[in-house]
């Protein structure tokens, strides 16, 4: 991957396992962000290993496909000067040039969102672990930190969230190899949304600093990870300030495209981002996985500035498309969309002979079964239709519980995809044990079948 995608890809790595039934039910808590390698492996019980690859790019592609990732549409204004930017930053100076990037820190700092924490400091083989300022809303948090390494090695380390009986708190709580800590005092922020309505958080929750290390020897040929050092401080928060944060529109209207209905119901504007409640209607024919190049648009006329999905959470069964936040997100907002990507609810059933390596039943004829597949290692091709490009969703997943010829359920142990750098596209799925009644009955969650139309909704005049 060119370190020009890594740029653009690296705002939207820290949310990838939030969503999408298909992302939900794979539990890609462990997923991957920033890998190198041209594959990426999946595990469906993952505890302190992580494995590099490109699987969290294929992620992204499910959820959304869209042109651009990120980023202003267009600028609105010309950059700040070092006069405002030394205002703005001031008491934050060591976080300038990552929070220049990145318009959610920014504005958050502009607005007075950071609550300074004092204390914050833990120390563990040679590791000081320090959170300097947060900012929390209903959705979630930013963390500003900084992360001293008194060993000569730099090593690579992922931060996360936990309550004191370290279960995870955050979505998408993420390893990427390219965060590293050199020697010395490396100071970093991280926006990481709840994994639960916020209303059930503790009120003190522990940010944990893991170092990684490459685990002994690949596993299919994809390095793997593993924590040696975990560093944690407890941060206490304030359950009042959360609960009258952010602002809160209520919208309940319904957008039609593709023959399907959507319905955005609230959107919800806060320091970690900007959040719209979706809602597929049971009626439509279709079940969606995905949106095409949803993007929301601030400003008016031609004097606009454009922020696309970065992910997308399901908490107490809402879907929400979360896109970063700017200082323009007070004034006019409207929505946009250019398609779904979606089956038809008939066409999702996937029947597969995996002995006699046929597909009895599946959406259509691009959907193929490798030659190399074998009774418990299937391995499913994708061809591209002829004239098409499906090269941003060309991505497919399965539920991971499936039925043998009986009827009987099982649950499969693992998927690695191969990155879609030519074609066909190859997913393979460990199903566990040779022994199973053929055919096997699957559940699509995830097929490259776009349907591109036009949408837009005012959110606020």
């Amino acid at each position: 991957m060119a370190a020009s995608e890594e740029t653009l890809l690296k705002e939207y790595y820290h949310s990838l396992s939030a969503e999408a039934e298909e992302i939900a039910e794979l539990k890609l808590n462990a997923a991957i962000r920033g890998g190198m390698t041209r594959s990426g492996k999946v595990p469906l019980s993952l505890s302190n290993r992580y494995v590099m690859g490109t699987l969290a790019v294929l992620s992204i592609l499910l959820l959304f496909s869209f042109p651009w990732i990120g980023g202003a549409l267009k600028p609105r204004s010309a950059a700040p000067s070092p006069q405002e930017i030394a205002q703005t930053f001031k008491g934050y100076e060591e976080y300038t040039g990552s929070a220049l990037t990145d318009s959610t820190i920014s504005t958050a700092l502009m607005e007075g969102a950071f609550q300074r924490i004092s204390g914050a400091t833990a120390e563990k083989d040679g590791y000081i672990l320090t959170v300097d300022a947060i900012a929390a809303d209903r959705m979630g948090i930013i963390l500003l930190y900084s992360l001293e390494n008194k060993n000569k090695d730099t090593q690579a380390y992922m931060l996360s969230l936990t309550n004191t009986w370290d279960t995870e708190l955050g979505q998408g709580q993420l390893f990427n190899s390219g965060q590293t800590a050199q020697p010395g005092v490396t100071h970093g922020y991280q926006i990481i949304q709840w994994n639960c309505n916020y209303s059930k958080l503790p009120e003190q929750i522990r940010v944990k600093a893991s170092v990684m290390a490459p685990a002994t020897g690949l596993i299919q040929g994809v390095q793997s990870y593993e924590a040696t050092t975990e560093v944690s401080v407890p941060v206490t928060l304030n359950q009042n300030a959360i609960d009258k944060s952010g602002q809160n529109l209520t919208i309940n209207k319904t957008i039609h495209m593709a023959g399907q209905d959507i319905g955005i119901r609230n959107v919800y504007v806060a320091a970690t981002g900007i959040y719209v409640e979706t809602e597929y209607s049971p009626q439509n024919s279709m079940d969606i996985f995905s949106l095409f190049n949803p993007r929301i648009l601030l400003g008016t006329g031609n004097d606009f500035t454009g922020l696309y999905a970065k992910s997308v959470l399901k908490i107490d069964g809402k879907r929400i498309l979360v896109f970063p936040n700017s200082e323009l997100s007070r004034g006019p907002m409207k929505l946009q969309i250019d398609g779904v990507n979606g089956l038809e609810k008939s066409a999702r059933e996937l029947i597969v002979d995996t002995v006699k390596k046929q597909i009895l039943k599946g959406p259509d004829e691009q959907l193929g079964i490798s030659a190399a597949s074998q009774p418990d290692r299937m391995i499913l091709e994708y061809q591209v239709p002829a004239g098409k490009n499906a090269v941003r969703n060309s991505i497919v997943t399965l539920d991971q519980t499936f039925k043998d010829g009986t009827g009987k359920l099982h649950t499969m142990r693992e998927m690695v995809y191969a990155a879609p750098v030519s074609y066909p596209a190859q997913y393979t799925f460990n199903l566990g044990t040779v022994e199973m009644p053929q055919p096997l009955t699957f559940k699509i969650t995830g097929y490259p079948n776009l349907l591109k139309d036009k949408a837009e909704l005012t959110l606020r005049k």
